[in-house]
């Protein structure tokens, strides 16, 4: 396959197909993040009312003096607008066969949303258009009774849908891992909060037992003509929706099929035009797309084992992603490739099985996840010659003790340790805090096993040919943290790159240097800490320009921290 930028150049009308395609995406995805902001603070508005009717009035009037401005107004229809045609546009688009379960019921609930906020608007805007007020003392009386069934289940709706969306969006940012179970928390607060301030607040009010301002008959109609002008336009759009879905149905049978046959799990006939992700999907084929097969992630990727020339050209968003992880001619998006002719694929990362044995809150690295942390390296000196001298009983018991120490003492400082070799282990810092702490909290960790190795000669002096020494490396730098192995045998967090290297190459140079641990300066600049350097000695990594400085681990008092303002350049 040529160049992309060269294909993309001599297919115009598909290029401009694909580009408009992602200006859609993007454009659909902001006007939900502006949805999703104003019903994140109307909602909090009404977990308010916990405190009191008075509370809430004060806090809807800086809410509504933004929202119902001429900005705000504006936005906030014109996201609306957007967000819903494109969306059922999308949707039109689309195959439903075997979709993901987030992704179906995201569908379910946004088609919901816009039957159950008729009443919610008309009950609110519409009415304070009329001359209505729109204080909560005025609204909650009117919706509160049978009302109050549609709006709980708006309230849900329309939550569980953004939430949704959100974690289809940014799951696979190093951010959002390191916060998603605190987010967890707020998703399920926050609509139990508004309905609780809801159900407070109208009570407080029935208690009162205010007079509701009651609707001129005039007034009755129009609002009645409003709702069923409403329901109307949500039928004939729904309407439209199916109709196009079952032109689409009969045109690509019209079109003729095409046979996609995948490495391993035999060939597939499907309409021309399908994606192969589609196709995977509505065949029961596993593929994983952690983004749902929007292009903002490669999980979905495929290698091409048919020819390459018979392929559409790529497309802007499929490009950006393809060049961001230095993918061969050969490998495309399955979520963005349409092919039109019979295709060989092979679907390149696996999809776990539910019932693998894999922890919940190390889903997110299952397809790997780009992340600055800090790795540590420590392994034992002289480990040959403590095998030829240790009779192998001794040899095992020291072994296990010796990993078992090691990993103590890095899980005690934050670390996560699931990679072992025969005399040694590497340990990650930084997955559940940010890289200065985690900088930190290794160099801590470095210190302990130190102080771990003089217990075990100690201990275990009597017993060894020679005393026990370890090297150490630590470095801190971006690296991809993964699940590797076998599910059936039990899967394995390990980080890899560039990071992992050099920190080894660290650990390896203690032999060199004559010392027990080496420290990068990339770590000691992170951390913050006064770690003397290694004066006339830096470690030289092929592929490196710069060598590396290299900073030394004083084991006989605590390392302060520096300055704060230096923390600044890190």
């Amino acid at each position: 396959m040529s160049d992309p930028e060269q294909t993309s150049s001599t297919q115009t009308p598909f290029d401009a197909i694909a580009k408009r395609w992602a200006l859609e995406r993007e454009a659909r995805l902001w006007a939900g993040v502006v949805l999703f902001v104003f019903v994140t603070m109307h909602l909090l508005n009404h977990a308010l009312g916990i405190f009191g009717v008075a509370v809430m009035e004060a806090m809807q009037k800086p809410r509504m003096a933004l929202w119902q401005s001429v900005p705000g107004t504006v936005a906030l229809y014109g996201a609306f607008l957007v967000h819903v045609v494109l969306a059922l546009k999308r949707m039109a688009r689309r195959r439903f066969s075997r979709m993901p379960a987030d992704e179906a019921l995201q569908i379910v609930l946004g088609l919901l949303i816009p039957y159950l906020i008729i009443d919610h608007v008309v009950g609110t805007r519409v009415q304070s258009l009329l001359g209505y007020r729109q204080a909560y003392t005025a609204v909650l009386p009117r919706i509160w009774g049978d009302p109050a069934l549609k709006q709980t289940a708006l309230v849900i709706c329309a939550w569980v849908h953004g939430c949704i969306g959100i974690s289809q969006t940014f799951r696979s940012k190093g951010w959002y891992i390191r916060w998603r179970d605190p987010l967890l928390v707020v998703a399920g607060l926050v609509p139990l909060l508004a309905l609780a301030g809801f159900v407070s607040a109208a009570r407080e009010l029935q208690a009162m037992d205010l007079q509701t301002e009651p609707l001129t008959r005039n007034d009755y109609f129009v609002l009645l003509d409003v709702i069923r002008w409403s329901l109307a336009a949500f039928a004939g759009a729904m309407s439209l929706v199916l109709a196009v879905i079952a032109w689409r149905v009969l045109h690509r049978r019209r079109s003729g099929m095409i046979t996609i046959k995948y490495t391993g799990h035999g060939s597939v006939v499907v309409g021309r035009g399908t994606t192969v992700l589609e196709a995977s999907r509505i065949n029961g084929i596993p593929h994983p797309a952690i983004c749902g097969g929007r292009g903002r992630c490669s999980t979905c990727r495929v290698a091409i084992n048919s020819d390459l020339s018979d392929l559409p050209p790529v497309g802007p968003t499929e490009r950006a992603m393809l060049q961001r992880i230095s993918a061969p001619p050969n490998v495309r998006l399955g979520c963005q490739l349409r092919p039109a002719g019979d295709l060989s694929v092979q679907i390149l990362l696996p999809i776990l099985p539910a019932g693998g044995r894999l922890e919940a809150k190390d889903e997110a690295y299952r397809w790997g996840v780009e992340r600055n942390v800090t790795v540590l390296f420590v392994d034992i000196r002289a480990f040959n010659t403590l095998a030829r001298k240790q009779l192998p009983y001794d040899l095992v018991l020291l072994l296990n003790r010796f990993i078992r120490e090691m990993t103590q003492a890095a899980t005690a400082h934050g670390g996560r340790v699931d990679s072992f070799m025969a005399d040694g282990l590497m340990a990650i810092f930084g997955l559940g805090s940010s890289t200065d702490a985690g900088a930190r909290e290794a160099i801590m960790a470095a210190r302990a096993m130190l102080k771990v190795v003089e217990g075990l000669n100690r201990e275990f002096g009597a017993a060894m040919p020679i005393p026990l020494r370890v090297g150490i490396g630590i470095h801190t730098g971006p690296a991809i943290i993964a699940q590797i192995g076998d599910v059936e045998h039990g899967m394995l967090m390990t980080a890899l790159g560039e990071t992992v290297t050099i920190a080894s190459r660290l650990e390896a140079a203690t032999k060199d240097y004559l010392t027990d641990a080496l420290v990068s300066a990339q770590t000691a600049r992170a951390s913050g800490l006064d770690l003397p350097r290694y004066e006339g000695k830096r470690l030289h990594i092929r592929g490196h320009d710069e060598p590396i400085i290299l900073h030394l681990i004083d084991e006989r008092e605590p390392p302060a921290k520096q300055p704060r303002p230096e923390l600044s350049h890190s």
